[in-house]
């Protein structure tokens, strides 16, 4: 975890999918506050019309 002005962030990794529940084309990293905030920047990126989000080793959303 990372302390920044705002409060301590996390690592998230996002796997970009082919299909719902598919293979994973792409993978990217973001950092977030948390598991809600990780879910909403993914949700605004252009580049994940069907991703995963996890933290952990946990998966904690989905964009589909």
């Amino acid at each position: 975890m990372l302390r920044v002005r705002e409060g301590i962030v996390k690592h998230y990794r996002v796997n970009k999918l082919a299909k719902p529940n598919g293979p994973i084309v792409k993978t990217k990293d973001i950092l977030a506050m948390s598991d809600r905030q990780a879910v909403e920047t993914v949700r605004d990126d252009p580049d994940c019309p069907v991703c995963d989000v996890w933290h952990a080793g946990k998966k904690v959303g989905a964009i589909v």
